[in-house]
């Protein structure tokens, strides 16, 4: 029973291209906009997070053109392409769960750990949830205003249930 790791990445993908879609509306001097805490600008913190993201995908797929091999100064509207296809390749994951069995091989931190794909999972929607968190976090701390991204707004979008007033 797939449907709930879909729903996630649904969750995953939408939170994702929402927040891009408003920080692309914003003047480019202000993606430069940082606050203490965060990993960096909003710019840098959405690269990271998509470049990412396609790492986790790699991993999973042993696909390593998935990879993306430097976002920092790539325009927000393709990173957003580039997280498109990610997203693609998630769903196609989910779709085909059977198939996949990564591991991440040992380093000196941890051991080898067979059996990883939902230690990607899992990373991949954490990731994601903190740095968007971390834009937010940027854009109110500097006055702007903060898109409406968790998920009862997904579950009201997507479901097109309107919100009283």
């Amino acid at each position: 029973m797939t449907e709930p790791l879909h729903e996630l990445f649904r969750y995953h993908t939408w939170a994702t291209l929402r927040l891009l879609d408003y920080c692309a509306t914003l003047p480019a001097e202000l993606l430069e906009f940082t606050a203490p805490g965060v990993y960096g600008t909003i710019r840098q913190t959405l690269a990271h997070l998509i470049t990412a993201d396609a790492g986790y995908l790699s991993r999973v797929t042993y696909d390593v053109s998935v990879r993306i091999a430097s976002t920092a100064s790539l325009p927000l509207d393709t990173l957003r392409e580039h997280f498109v296809k990610q997203s693609q390749g998630w769903q196609y994951v989910l779709d085909h769960i059977d198939r996949f069995d990564p591991t991440m091989p040992a380093r000196e931190d941890h051991p080898d750990l067979p059996h990883a794909l939902n230690l990607f999972l899992n990373q991949a929607i954490h990731h994601g949830n903190d740095h968007r968190a971390q834009v937010c976090s940027i854009l109110g701390a500097n006055g702007l205003d903060v898109p409406e991204i968790d998920g009862w707004m997904y579950w009201f979008v997507t479901r097109a249930i309107p919100l009283s007033e």
